[in-house]
């Protein structure tokens, strides 16, 4: 019976090759945590601002110990996942090497008129800024950002609900996790390969756009559970 695979993704700082280069507007990101948009015809969250619209996004860039799938060269899935101090890392050199500006649309070339505003780590889920603006179940350790979007084609995109998250984009390390024998990576295993095969069938479906094949995946996944 096949284990499931899971790797720590690690920033090594004696490696070069390792950096966080930015965070990217998507439309389906991978931490499955949905950014929230406020501007002025939100009632729930107002800004004390006379104008128009306050252009900010607001969302979790990084959650710690969030298992994110991932499928190999030969079409095998396995998991990955960044440590609370490795999320701390990446916020601390993300500002200290000057990337607040550096933010593009699913991962394509550079957006102007982007930049990070505010930038935290949630210390208590419980009294954390972040249940203020709306988000539950945020757990110790995420790094949430805010954004102020002047961008005029991205915003448009942010209102019209083609973006609804981040998604980082850098170089990792990677360290093997020897395999547990928890019930959550239990369950997986026990799972048909019936499943394992239709997650492949969908990934590498040619006739399915990204959007198309993230629901695709979200749906397969609900069959584990």
């Amino acid at each position: 019976m096949e284990k499931k695979l899971l790797i720590e993704l690690f920033i090594d700082e004696t490696d070069g090759d390792n950096a966080l280069d930015l965070i990217s507007f998507v439309s389906a990101p991978a931490i499955e945590s949905n950014f929230m948009h406020f501007n002025k015809e939100t009632e729930k969250f107002k800004f004390k601002s006379t104008d128009d619209e306050k252009r900010i996004v607001t969302g979790p860039a990084m959650i710690c110990n969030k298992e994110i799938i991932r499928i190999d060269g030969e079409g095998n899935p396995y998991f990955v996942f960044f440590t609370e101090k490795t999320v701390r890392q990446c916020q601390e050199l993300f500002a200290k090497h000057g990337k607040t500006k550096s933010t593009n649309f699913e991962h394509e070339g550079l957006l102007n008129d982007v930049t990070v505003i505010e930038s935290w780590i949630v210390e208590d889920n419980t009294n954390d800024k972040s249940n203020v603006l709306g988000f539950s179940d945020i757990p110790k350790g995420t790094w949430m950002v805010s954004y102020k979007v002047d961008n005029d084609e991205l915003w448009e995109k942010v209102k019209d609900g083609e973006v609804q998250g981040f998604s980082i984009e850098g170089i990792f390390s990677q360290n093997l996790i020897t395999m547990s024998e928890s019930k959550e990576i239990q369950e997986f295993q026990d799972v048909e390969d019936e499943h394992i095969n239709n997650l492949r069938q969908i990934l590498f479906d040619d006739n399915l756009d990204y959007e198309q094949k993230y629901a695709e995946v979200q749906r397969w996944k609900s069959k584990l559970i």
